[in-house]
Order: C-alpha cells, then sequence, then structure tokens
C-alpha cells in the first residue's frame, strides 16, 4: 500500500458504557496497531459527563459526536465522516446502537446509506439484526402492532445497511438468510474474534475462588431471576456454602432500575455480590478467578462478547442451548454446560456437575481457550483493511490474511 490509511470508526467508546463499547476499542486498538493506517478517527457516542479519554496512542483521535437517542444523529455522524476525509469508514453496530426507540434507533441506522451517498466509501460490522430477534422476548413482547412496525422498518434499515460497500456479521444464520434474500449484496460472515490471544497462563480451575460471575446489561432477556434461585439451590447443597456470585454490569436502557431492585432483595445476602460496570482493564481479572460464567438468557441477539471472554480467560460458560450460542459453538467450537432454559433445578444440576468434576471441567475451558486462540482479533482487523482498500482500488495489504472461516 502506497500510503497510510485514514480509517474513521463510528461506535459507542469507553469510557462511555454503551453496548459494543468494548469491541469499539479493540477495533480501534487493532486499527492503531498496524503500520498501514496512519490515523484512526472515532466517531463516538456523547459521555454522560466529563471524563478524560483512553490514551490509545498518537493515531486514535475520539470525537464525540452522537448521542443515545438523539434526533440529529444522522446529519451529525455524515458530517463529522465528511470532515475528516478519511479513505473509508467501518461501522460498528447493533440494531439499538443509537438509541433503544424505534425512531432513534433507525434513524442512526440509515446513516451509513446517507455516508455511501456522500461519497465515503464504507463497511458495516452488523452484530445482530432484527430478522434473529424473538421480539416476545424483549420489551415489546405481546405488543403485536409495535412489533409489526419493527418487522416493516427493519426492511428498510437491512438495505440500507447493505447500501454500504460491504457488510459482516458474526453468524452464519444471519449471514445465510441475508444471502438468501439479497444474493447480489456483499455480505460476510467474520466471527467475532478473540480479544485476548495471548498465550499467557491462565490460572487452572483447581487453583480459583468458588466464585460464579455473569456479566451483562440486564433487565430484557438477559436477567437474574433463574440465576439466583439456581445459586440458593446450589448452596443449600453440603459443601457449597463458600460459594459466592459476583455480578457485573448495567441495566438495559430499557429497564432502569432493575439491578437496584435485585441489589436491594439481597442486601442482606453477603455471597451475591455487585461488582457494577467492569471496565476493559478489570475484565481479565473478573473471568480469570471465577470457576463458572453463567448466562441466564431468554433469548440471543447475536454473537455473545461476554461468551468470548469466557472463553479466553478459561472460566466454564453455563448456558441454554438456544438461538445463537448454537450457532457460536458449531461455527467457532466453543462449547459449554448447557441447561434448559429458564430453569432454575436444571441450571443448579448442570452448574453442580461442572463443580464436582473440575477435571472434565479443565477440558472443556481448555478446548475453549484453544478455539480462541484460533480466530484472534487481528484477523477481523485484517479482513476491514483489505475491504476497504480492495473497494478503493489500492494495492492489498501484503501480509494481510482473510479470515480462514470468511464466507462470501
Amino acid at each position: 500500500m502506497t500510503r497510510p490509511l485514514r480509517i474513521a470508526l463510528v461506535s459507542a467508546f469507553p469510557p462511555g458504557q454503551q453496548s459494543l463499547n468494548e469491541y469499539g476499542y479493540h477495533l480501534a486498538k487493532g486499527l492503531a496497531e498496524r503500520a498501514d493506517v496512519g490515523e484512526v478517527i472515532v466517531i463516538a457516542d456523547r459521555l454522560p459527563q466529563d471524563m478524560p479519554e483512553l490514551d490509545l496512542g498518537p493515531k486514535v483521535r475520539v470525537e464525540r459526536v452522537w448521542s443515545f437517542n438523539g434526533f440529529s444523529n444522522l446529519p451529525k455522524l455524515i458530517a463529522s465522516i465528511r470532515g475528516a476525509r478519511v479513505h473509508g469508514v467501518i461501522w460498528n453496530l447493533q440494531m439499538a446502537t443509537f438509541g433503544d426507540s424505534e425512531a432513534t434507533a433507525a434513524l442512526g441506522l440509515l446513516a451509513p446509506m446517507g455516508a455511501r451517498l456522500a461519497g465515503t466509501t464504507g463497511g458495516v460490522i452488523a452484530h445482530n439484526m432484527i430478522e434473529g430477534v424473538d421480539l416476545d422476548q424483549t420489551v415489546l413482547k405481546g405488543q403485536r402492532l409495535r412489533q409489526l412496525a419493527v418487522r416493516l422498518g427493519s426492511r428498510l434499515i437491512t438495505r440500507a445497511l447493505l447500501s454500504a460497500n460491504y457488510l459482516t456479521v458474526t453468524l452464519r444464520s444471519y449471514h445465510d438468510a441475508l444471502r438468501a434474500k439479497h444474493p447480489t449484496s456483499s455480505v460476510y460472515l467474520v466471527p467475532h474474534g478473540t480479544f485476548d490471544t495471548t498465550t499467557e497462563d491462565i490460572l487452572p480451575l483447581v487453583q480459583r475462588p468458588r466464585r460464579i460471575v455473569t456479566m451483562g446489561k440486564f433487565g430484557t432477556y438477559k436477567r437474574l431471576e433463574t440465576l439466583l434461585a439456581a445459586f440458593d439451590i446450589l448452596r443449600a447443597k453440603p459443601g457449597n456454602e463458600d460459594l459466592e456470585l459476583m455480578i457485573g454490569g448495567s441495566d438495559h436502557p430499557n429497564m432502569p432500575g432493575y439491578l437496584a431492585e435485585i441489589a436491594a432483595q439481597r442486601r442482606k445476602d453477603a455471597s451475591v455480590k455487585f461488582a457494577g460496570y467492569i471496565a476493559e482493564e478489570s475484565i481479565p481479572a473478573f473471568f480469570g478467578n471465577a470457576l463458572l460464567s453463567v448466562f441466564d438468557y431468554s433469548a440471543t441477539t447475536g454473537s455473545s462478547g461476554v461468551l468470548h471472554q469466557t472463553a479466553s480467560y478459561g472460566t466454564v460458560p453455563v448456558f441454554p442451548r438456544i438461538g445463537d450460542f448454537v450457532d457460536v459453538c458449531e461455527d467457532e467450537g466453543i462449547t459449554g454446560v448447557n441447561y434448559a432454559a429458564q430453569n432454575a433445578e436444571d441450571m443448579a444440576q448442570q452448574m453442580q456437575a461442572a463443580l464436582d468434576d473440575l477435571t472434565r471441567s479443565q477440558e472443556l475451558v481448555n478446548s475453549n481457550r484453544e478455539a480462541a486462540l484460533g480466530f484472534p482479533f487481528e484477523k477481523v482487523i485484517d479482513f476491514h483493511i483489505n475491504q476497504l482498500a480492495d473497494v478503493r482500488g489500492l494495492k492489498r495489504v501484503p501480509d494481510g490474511q482473510e479470515p480462514q472461516c470468511m464466507t462470501v
């Protein structure tokens, strides 16, 4: 490549706490580490209060442009991208990136189409698609008219996202569905990727505290009632008196106050701890000092970043074998202990089995760790750089390798 690329990255970004901010952080960091990238302009969400920006070196500049639930995000994004004069833009998106109402979410998701019409080369990373979500497991449960509106609107949004130069999804089911409906579109399957694939030793399970963890944005399809009931069942068994449960994360935007209510119910229970938002630098210790990582989900909305972090740091994943969990198991080889969704008795039984046989559990986490090492995040970065270079007719990155499990 004859000259370094200037790349814009549209993403939620830390120290903000919106969904996909960690993924955005690793995209910016990975792009900046490349010799063929001269500058990364992160077009990020506005912070609720003044906070110091992360220092990712001189190549990374953060511009706080758009607001969650802002109605003016569309023109602000397009103006910012045009003003940055970049070679290309990468959009790191899920369907609720720009808002938790239908109107604000949709307006923001029209921005990739607007930027393309304004002459900017770009690609979209779509972490989920409305077509793959069971709306009865969301805040729209039972609201048939709103569900119909969302379904109809999703067709427009899908076409808007596909109007970018290319679009990637992290799950085969999304890829196959999009290719079937839009056979001429540039849709690729590029797995989530694993952020930390260092070969440093991780603490064996037998040396870890008797701790169970869970992390997420709670209150909708990610909840805590089943996990807490299962935890109580576990503690009632002889030998489990020392177990502790660590809950990391925050409320889903649509369910403010959910965690505070749960915490109030458990205020006298010293074995249940609420860690709040887990910052990027604290992720390794959060998972690396736990035996089990539990996913109390009634539905799924894309490839789980928390599941990949669980695999990276050698914690036993405990999840229902539903929806997108199945795709990740089949496509990426990350496996776990499975229970019947929303069944506390079965969850407790499966967790007990994993705790009782740490030799078998260690074999499982070793296998997951190997799978994680097999698709490092650098491959994700390689793919997007090569795509942007190809679209602009530039020379491909000499050492870049397209992901082996990429599907065109």
